[in-house]
């Protein structure tokens, strides 16, 4: 039953009523549509920006923008064309290549139909290079957008770009380099839209706080007279419509637009992290996996030629997401990449400039998991051979020095503070312990205490996570890698004091980073802990009877 406050639309979506389909008026886009694969167009006022020039007929040497729309809205504004850089729309340009291989055409091709100017956000950026940013974005590749999506193409572009990558300057942010691309291809364009949207309306639910600490450069806005629920809405939008764009390029991935339908598909889990962690990222990561896959057929082997910076940067996000996407599960694929792909540079991008800055050898031992958890179907399932494998494993994580790996490392910004990595890479040795075991019964002989064959301490294994993220200040740039580490610390700690830092902690992340996910993270560690107290000897299989899938990022 419908809400009081919410009406179906009178008349159909503007896709069924030129198709002469049967529109169901569903809100925010009809099913007819979403399950056609169309994208709809919605209810309202349909806005076209054409971006081409008459060349015969009574409009010969004129735009379309130059006359009164056919169907009664609005031209542009006096105001937008004095900000552009020219008073007439460009002809059609061949596409270019960047410099990440991403093929990047100059012609614009979406509108923003029903946009309600008197809620739009106003962006507020303390950083003069964000400035800069936002003036490049907003001409003229944008300049087909309504100002209130340019907003959240900004937004993604400073904001949530700079949060996913460890260090984030010139060169070294490969999905920001994507930004144009969204002028040719929608359902990138949509997708990030819809992760802005949904991650300003996390912001806008609570205090905005702006860090003043030296050295933090990360562009922050502020987002003022804005009714929550409409920035819902257009999150939500904008995810229906980057679905039905992308179903249309699954049909025909080919190795010019891979990368762009695999940079989608990862901002589809982003979008699932901002929102919740909970379920929806899963068939998306599965999808990315059947993407991969192709990567060990023709026509996409390419023998000799090295990858790409931009699909480095994506495979080493598949990589992260699968495998902290396994925390909650007994099993995971054995085969996340096929053997024609040489892992080693997505394992070095992975420890020097993805956001969770894991080394290089801790991820090739939860790699190893995958092997043995694949015949694991639940801790009743362990067998001699798998404690002898998984101790193996522990002792193999408890043998990697982080001193000793610094003197090799080599940092993406020739500025970071080395002994705050070493501090997250220590938590993170602890954290990867923890995973291991973490569908052993306390009463395994791997973990008793009592038994004397114990090789690891879980609380301690806690507690050495908490002391070196204590050393971590919101005002770190590695401070965006601590959940992780953090939930798996709170899983396993007895002592109450602990457990308030970990959840204080876990606020202090929201305040800074407004992903949902984290909402999600504190009522699973507050599970987990009754679990305990009512005697629970395995607290994943708690958790997992809780139902639902979890991505803790």
């Amino acid at each position: 039953m419908l809400s009081s406050g919410l009406s179906l639309p009178n008349k159909a979506c503007h896709n069924c009523r030129r198709k002469r389909w049967k529109c169901d008026r569903s809100l925010p886009t009809c099913q007819k549509c979403l399950s056609t694969g169309s994208e709809c167009l919605g209810y309202g006022k349909l806005f076209i920006w054409n971006q081409g020039v008459a060349s015969r007929g009574k409009m010969m040497g004129k735009s379309f923008a130059d006359t009164e729309p056919l169907d009664g809205t609005r031209k542009l504004s006096k105001e937008r064309e004095a900000g552009s850089h020219s008073g007439s729309h460009p002809t059609s340009e061949p596409s270019v290549i960047n410099q990440s291989g991403v093929v990047v055409a100059s012609q614009a091709g979406l509108a923003s139909p029903g946009v309600d100017r008197s809620i739009a956000p106003v962006a507020i950026y303390k950083d003069p290079a964000a400035r800069e940013i936002a003036r490049a974005l907003a001409e003229p590749l944008t300049a087909h957008l309504d100002e209130r999506y340019r907003d959240y193409l900004v937004h993604f572009a400073t904001k949530l770009c700079a949060d996913m990558v460890a260090y984030d300057g010139p060169g070294k942010n490969p999905m920001r380099e994507l930004v144009p691309a969204t002028s040719s291809f929608p359902f990138l364009l949509h997708i990030m839209i819809a992760n802005s949207a949904f991650h300003v309306f996390n912001i806008s639910k609570g205090p905005i706080h702006i860090q003043e600490e030296e050295g933090h450069n990360n562009a922050e806005l502020i987002w003022r007279n804005a009714p929550n629920q409409k920035f819902y809405r257009d999150a939500l939008v904008a995810k229906q419509k980057a679905l039905g764009s992308l179903a249309q390029f699954l049909a025909t991935v080919s190795p010019i637009n891979f990368d762009l339908v695999l940079a989608a598909i990862l901002l589809f889990v982003n979008y699932d992290l901002i929102e919740s962690g909970k379920e929806q990222w899963k068939p998306h990561l599965e999808g990315a996996q059947k993407l991969v896959s192709l990567l060990g057929t023709p026509p996409y082997i390419l023998p000799g030629k090295s990858m790409s910076h931009l699909r480095i940067y994506l495979l080493s996000d598949y990589l992260v997401f699968s495998v902290l996407g396994s925390t909650f599960r007994f099993s995971s694929s054995a085969k996340l990449f096929p053997d024609t792909v040489d892992i080693e540079p997505i394992l070095q991008y992975a420890e020097t400039n993805n956001y969770l800055s894991c080394p290089a050898p801790l991820l090739r031992i939860m790699l190893g998991s995958f092997n043995l958890s694949d015949s694991i179907d639940s801790e009743e399932s362990l067998t001699v051979q798998h404690e002898l494998k998984l101790k193996e494993l522990i002792e193999m994580t408890l043998s990697f020095d982080p001193a000793a790996w610094l003197q090799q490392f080599k940092p993406a910004s020739p500025f970071e503070d080395l002994s705050k990595r070493f501090h997250i890479v220590s938590a993170l040795r602890s954290a990867v312990c923890i995973y291991l075991v973490r569908f052993i019964p306390i009463t395994n002989p791997l973990l008793d205490p009592s038994g004397g064959t114990a090789v690891v301490s879980l609380t301690g294994l806690a507690n050495d996570v908490v002391q070196h993220l204590s050393q971590l200040s919101p005002s770190d740039t590695l401070y965006k890698s601590i959940t992780w580490p953090l939930f798996l610390a709170g899983a396993e700690s007895e002592d109450p004091d602990e457990r308030a830092w970990i959840m204080g902690s876990l606020d202090t992340f929201y305040a800074q980073m407004h992903w949902g996910y984290v909402h999600t993270v504190k009522r699973v560690l507050e599970a987990v802990w009754r679990f305990k107290e009512e005697g629970a000897l395995c607290w994943v299989t708690e958790v997992k009877k809780m139902g639902g899938e979890i991505l803790i990022a």
